[in-house]
């Protein structure tokens, strides 16, 4: 890649990062993060692509994941603004008390035998086919029947949920819409919210008082959670705990079928996986980028950002930082050094990091155990940019003949 610094002031970079095309960022970051690891981007956004200072940001209280000053009823018609994602300072961290419980150890042990049931179902038929598509036969299917068995959504319906929720991930995601694509997507998720709704209305506490939205409808009648704060913190479990899931699958698979040493090395010592799954994450998450909004200008390394203004932190850039990993660019299983940002850091880090570890070390346990002998499709597969999600919508995989 040939760039220079004017040229990054005449045009935008962000459509290489954020598009919602097949553009490799990584040689894009490692310029960034080496010439100019504050800076605004033509579109007047700025990127940050320092492991240093995107952790220094996300620990700073001036940033915000929602806007200062916002027309809710113009520009958040659903009211995603209540969206734990989108809260700032102390709304934030009563959202994050409010919603633990869900994500605790003891809540997350019952799903182990669900998953490696899941697991175990969907490989079944696998193990006799020569060529197979990943996303299409398992990481778009087990992401979104546990999240669903999570919230107490029945998992039969699971399918239809994720064509339902298409709208609110493509809001979510950044990725531009036109006012015909925006006007649509907020009427297909303000359906979904209603369907949500009438699920919620349906559970008893008191007949169900394990049931997951139990919970939710006792902090309700307690007066900590309003219904609306409800449905859309369900939502955006709801996308965020199949979405980054489905696509780090994927990510993760291809990085280490990419390297076969890498799978060797897991297939010989099983051991490996858990340290193994934090690498692949590392190495290519499925969120490449967050944002946050200056809530008062601010200095921030040399520069001053004034209140309002949105910066783009460059997640996938941090996570190849030479300055934070001895060499960045290669998947190392024996890797001790170095904080991934792959879930985020400080107030704002992610629920449901364990989870989201959870569902891959099991799929790679089962993989190793039925399929050791998986390799790439002999078409290199294309990995596509969703706004700021990156992963592949299919991943063909082969069985030696």
């Amino acid at each position: 890649m040939t760039l220079d610094t004017p040229d990054l002031e005449l045009r935008s970079v962000l459509p290489s990062i954020i598009g919602s095309g097949f553009d490799d960022p990584y040689p894009m970051y490692d310029y960034l993060r080496a010439n100019c690891p504050v800076h605004r981007d033509a579109s007047g956004v700025w990127l940050l692509s320092s492991h240093a200072l995107i952790t220094r940001m996300l620990d700073n209280r001036n940033f915000s994941a929602r806007p200062p000053t916002m027309d809710l009823a113009a520009d958040d018609p659903l009211g995603y603004a209540n969206m734990i994602v989108f809260q700032h300072a102390d709304q934030h961290d009563r959202l994050r008390h409010l919603l633990a419980p869900l994500f605790s150890r003891k809540s997350l042990a019952t799903l182990q035998d669900f998953i490696d049931a899941e697991i175990a179902r969907l490989l079944e038929p696998l193990q006799d086919a020569a060529r197979f598509d990943l996303v299409a036969e398992v990481a778009s299917v087990l992401p979104l029947r546990t999240i669903c068995h999570l919230l107490g959504f029945p998992v039969s319906n699971a399918a239809n949920y994720l064509q339902a929720s298409m709208g609110a991930w493509q809001l979510i995601s950044g990725a531009p819409l036109s006012a015909g694509q925006r006007a649509h997507a907020v009427a297909q998720t303000q359906t979904f919210l209603d369907h949500i709704d009438s699920l919620i209305r349906t559970i008893d506490p008191a007949r169900s008082p394990e049931h997951p939205v139990a919970w939710f409808l006792r902090l309700e009648k307690e007066g900590e959670f309003t219904r609306h704060e409800m449905l859309v913190n369900i939502l955006f479990l709801f996308i965020a705990g199949y979405g980054t899931t489905l696509l780090s699958i994927g990510n993760s698979v291809a990085a280490a079928l990419r390297q076969p040493r890498a799978w060797r090395a897991l297939r010989d010592d099983p051991g490996l996986i858990p340290q193994a799954v934090r690498e692949l994450y590392r190495y290519d998450p499925a969120v490449q980028a967050i944002f946050r909004y200056a809530w008062q200008d601010t200095e921030f390394d040399g520069h001053l950002i004034r209140r309002g203004e949105l910066v783009a932190l460059l997640l996938g850039a941090a996570n190849r930082d030479p300055d934070e990993f001895d060499s960045p660019d290669e998947i190392d299983f024996a890797r001790t050094q170095g904080r991934s940002l792959t879930f985020g850091a400080g107030p704002h880090s992610c629920m449901g990091v364990a989870l989201a570890r959870m569902q891959l070390e099991s799929l790679l346990r089962a993989l190793l155990h039925r399929l050791p002998d998986l390799q790439l499709g002999a078409a290199e597969p294309r990995r596509l940019q969703r706004g700021t999600f990156h992963g592949f919508d299919q991943l063909w995989l082969e069985r030696p003949s």
